[in-house]
């Protein structure tokens, strides 16, 4: 029981820490309250999935998915331009990354959310030439 708050508890750091890189990218879909849900959430899944079977968390998949599918249709409606989808991404990858904590190696999710907080960190060549 107590390594299933620890590992709970990990979950909710690596969801902050990535939610907290991408909030000051000034990200429209997702910051620094939805990415440890969205983790947190992929962590039940797992949970879930113990009793309910494997469906649980590719259901449970779905559910930011179709988040970030109605995120997206007001911009796309807009014709917005988007300059990528890198929110949208690492918020799928963050939900699995919830869920391989519960059941897998802590320092692989550990190494695969910090991955994904430097990934997101880098700026776009775009960005760069902007600056200068």
């Amino acid at each position: 029981m107590i390594d299933i708050f620890s590992r709970l508890g990990i979950v909710l750091g690596l969801g902050l820490l990535v939610g907290l890189q991408r909030q000051r990218t000034d990200a429209r879909l997702a910051g620094f309250r939805t990415f440890p849900l969205v983790t947190l959430f992929g962590a039940l899944c797992a949970l879930l999935a113990e009793n309910f079977g494997g469906w649980t968390v590719a259901g449970g998949l779905a559910g930011p998915a179709l988040i970030i599918a109605g995120g997206n249709l007001p911009l796309l409606r807009a014709g917005e331009e988007r300059p990528g989808l890198n929110t949208e991404v690492t918020m799928l990858l963050m939900f699995v990354v919830g869920a391989y904590t519960m059941v897998g190696s802590l320092a692989v999710a550990i190494a695969i959310c910090g991955a994904a907080a430097v990934l997101s960190s880098l700026p776009l060549k775009n960005q760069t030439e902007q600056s200068e």
